[in-house]
């Protein structure tokens, strides 16, 4: 089987654009609502952070886009922060308040909450994952995909995302805003969509820059995934490096649709 791997589908949100198809028209929309992941079901939904219900609407985006069953594909979860924003409040709650924590509350504090949560609701026995390596987060999400992929020959989910910086543990000069990316990746010559087909991660030189946005977004981690799907939906040939210049340095080439 090739490495080379296809991108069938994408889902995006980040604050001002709902969708992949929001990202392209490229005109923000400041009433953009918060990610809604209505098919998760409500009890749950309303237990789910922010950055839970961000990576829920994104894969169902590229699930849909994509033709891949949410039920069934291998699901690789990437955040470099995770649920801070949850766990910084229960510790506030333990540290300042001297309360008691809920279970459900720690349950939903952890770095694979998210996971468990879509998992559960899309009733997904297969395979999953979470991963953290801070700006290579996108990068090492990759691996793991190429890696799915070609063992089982099956389409896999990459869905990662980032909350806008906690303030409490992002310095002001390094905060960040929101963003959630999801890209369905299929092997090569199958039938159904192909965006783009791509070679990688490696290490090399770029050769295409990364999509145009403002500075608090370029700093989130998960941008360098941004720039791939950007990149994707645009029709783009070359080398893109998949950090903004925190991590090492790692590369995909994009090759143009499959034929």
């Amino acid at each position: 089987m090739s490495d080379t791997l296809c991108i069938a589908g994408v889902g995006l949100w980040t604050p001002g654009y709902s969708s992949a198809v929001d990202w392209v028209g490229g005109v923000a929309d400041p009433a953009a609502p918060p990610p809604s992941a209505l098919w998760i079901e409500p009890r749950a939904r309303r237990r789910a952070s922010l950055l839970t219900r961000a990576l829920a609407e994104v894969a169902s985006q590229a699930a849909m886009a994509s033709g891949v069953e949410l039920a069934t594909a291998p699901t690789v979860f990437g955040s470099a922060l995770g649920e801070a924003s949850t766990m910084i409040g229960l510790l506030d709650q333990m540290w300042r308040e001297n309360g008691e924590l809920s279970p459900m509350g720690f349950a939903l504090s952890v770095h694979n909450a998210a996971a468990g949560v879509i998992s559960i609701a899309a009733g997904n026995r297969g395979f999953t994952t979470s991963i953290a390596a801070d700006h290579d987060t996108p990068a090492m999400a990759l691996v793991e995909a190429l890696a799915l992929v070609l063992t089982r020959g099956e389409p896999v989910l990459i869905v990662c995302a980032d909350e806008a910086a906690p303030p409490h543990l992002v310095p002001e000069p390094e905060r960040f805003e929101a963003l959630a990316i999801a890209l369905a990746v299929t092997p090569a010559g199958t039938d159904g969509p192909c965006l783009a087909r791509f070679r990688g991660p490696f290490v090399g030189e770029p050769t295409l820059p990364g999509a145009a946005v403002s500075d608090a977004l370029a700093r989130n981690p998960q941008m360098g995934l941004l720039d791939l799907a950007d990149a994707a939906l645009r029709g783009q040939t070359g080398v893109l490096r998949l950090d903004r210049g925190e991590g090492s340095g790692r590369c995909v080439e994009l090759l143009g649709p499959c034929q």
